[in-house]
């Protein structure tokens, strides 16, 4: 079992996400995020790297979207994040966000065994 996780900074790719986990027959999450870089900016905190993406970051919306995934084939999650790779241009465009997954030890309360 697997959980994927999807940080979307295109927040407009959201419905066009979720198509992709109701054609798999998985169920997702999501919820609104704000990355720790938006939020150093907004507190004029000094960090040179920071500054330095200051242009690219402002004027955007101040969150994202986090998306969860608990899949349980390896089959499926590799096909989930085939067609989200496909979707967002395998994340060639700068900014449009990142995609990580890591193993389910165990879940509870998915009303399954």
């Amino acid at each position: 079992m697997y959980a994927l996780f999807l940080i979307l900074n295109d927040v407009y790719m959201l419905d066009d996400i979720f198509e992709i986990f109701y054609e798999l027959k998985v169920g997702a999450t999501s919820f609104d995020s704000i990355g720790m870089g938006k939020v150093l900016l907004e507190h004029n905190v000094s960090v040179p790297f920071f500054s330095s993406i200051r242009k690219l970051i402002d004027g955007n919306k101040p969150y994202n979207k986090t998306i969860v995934s608990v899949i349980k084939e390896k089959e499926v999650l590799d096909e989930a994040v085939e067609k989200i790779n496909q979707k967002l241009d395998n994340f060639n465009k700068q900014g449009i966000g990142f995609m990580f997954v890591v193993p389910v030890i165990d879940c509870y309360g998915s009303g399954k065994k």
